[in-house]
Parts: structure tokens; C-alpha cells; sequence
């Protein structure tokens, strides 16, 4: 069961490889040979029953780790802070392309033409138009966290969050006028009703 293979030999049970060969049981190889049961594995030679491998020459039994801002934590923690994040960024995620503005106006995938996708981005060291309308609370969620790095965060996203909280103290402000002129309009319904 072989997928998404590119320029690649000797290849069992595998996806998403790259200019690979021999490579059983494992996903995500790019430009890596004699790769066993592993997984992210780039520009390496003989790894077995690794994650997260770049540029190594013979490399065994490479546990998998995890990270949130660039600290390890857990694996709990790091499943805790995942599950939490996907609902509330209530099925959002940065778009890169045009792929699903094309789907929303076609209906279904059969009936997108790929060639009228188009990058969403003019540079993609700074993806930043990708994440703009990042859901308020997966932010806020994300700033609460004690793993939180301000300088990551807006290296990623283009989002400054000292910006991103003035922005919002500047709504709350209009949404709290808006909700005293609407209850003093409500008020003066009121009086003319007893007219």
C-alpha cells in the first residue's frame, strides 16, 4: 500500500515519499534511503524506528517529541492543548490557496478546476495573509497557555497579539456603546409608546 510516491524505489507500505528508496512502513521521506518504520524522516540514510529525522546517517530508536512553542511537554499535554484548540478553532484553519474558495463556489472536489487554484500568499516566509482571521478565541485560548511565546506566535502567524489586544479593547468599546445606545433607543420606544 503504497501513496503519494515521487521519484522513488523499493518502496512497501508507505506514503507521502520523495526521492526515496527502500523504504517499508514508514511516511513522510524526502530524499532518504534505507528508512524502516519511521517517520519524517529528510535527507538521511539507514534509519530505523525513528520520528523527526533530518540529515542523519545511520540513526535507531529516535523517540518522537513533543513541543508547544518550542517546549517539550508531554504527550498528555500536548494532546490536551490539541484537542482543545481544534474545537475552538471550530473546523478554521489558514488557507494558503484557493482550494476551498474553489470548493464553497463548486460544491464538491470532482467539480474544482486545479488549474484556477492560486497561492494565497506573495511570500511564503511570511505566510502571514494565510492566518488574518485566525479565530479570536483559538488566540486567546493559545495566549492563556503557559507555553505561550509571543515571539513565535507572531512569526507564524503575522499576528501581534500587544496589536491584537488593543484591537479588540477598540470593539469591546464599540460593542458596549452600541449595546447602551440600543437599550437608551429602547427606552425611548417606550416613552413613545405611552404617548
Amino acid at each position: 500500500m503504497e501513496n503519494n510516491i515521487k521519484n522513488s524505489n523499493g518502496v512497501n507500505w508507505s506514503y507521502g515519499v520523495n526521492e526515496g528508496n527502500g523504504v517499508n512502513w514508514s511516511c513522510g521521506v524526502n530524499w532518504s534511503n534505507g528508512v524502516n518504520e519511521s517517520c519524517g524522516v529528510n535527507e538521511s540514510y539507514g534509519i530505523i524506528n525513528c520520528y523527526g529525522v533530518d540529515k542523519s546517517i545511520f540513526l535507531a530508536d529516535k523517540k518522537r517529541s513533543f513541543t508547544v512553542f518550542g517546549k517539550e511537554v508531554s504527550e498528555e499535554r500536548f494532546d490536551e492543548i490539541w484537542n482543545n484548540l481544534f474545537k475552538k478553532l471550530n473546523g478554521w484553519f489558514p488557507k494558503f490557496n484557493t482550494a476551498y474558495l474553489c470548493l464553497k463556489k463548486e460544491g464538491s472536489w470532482e467539480k474544482v478546476d486545479a488549474s484556477k487554484i492560486r497561492p494565497t500568499l506573495d511570500d511564503w516566509e511570511e505566510p502571514y495573509e494565510a492566518w488574518k482571521d485566525m479565530p479570536q478565541e483559538a488566540i486567546d485560548y493559545l495566549k492563556s497557555l503557559p507555553e505561550f511565546d509571543e515571539v513565535i506566535f507572531k512569526r507564524v502567524t503575522g499576528i501581534d497579539i500587544k496589536d491584537n489586544n488593543k484591537k479588540n479593547e477598540e470593539k469591546q468599546k464599540l460593542l458596549d456603546k452600541a449595546q447602551e445606545l440600543l437599550e437608551k433607543a429602547e427606552e425611548l420606544k417606550q416613552e413613545a409608546g405611552k404617548l
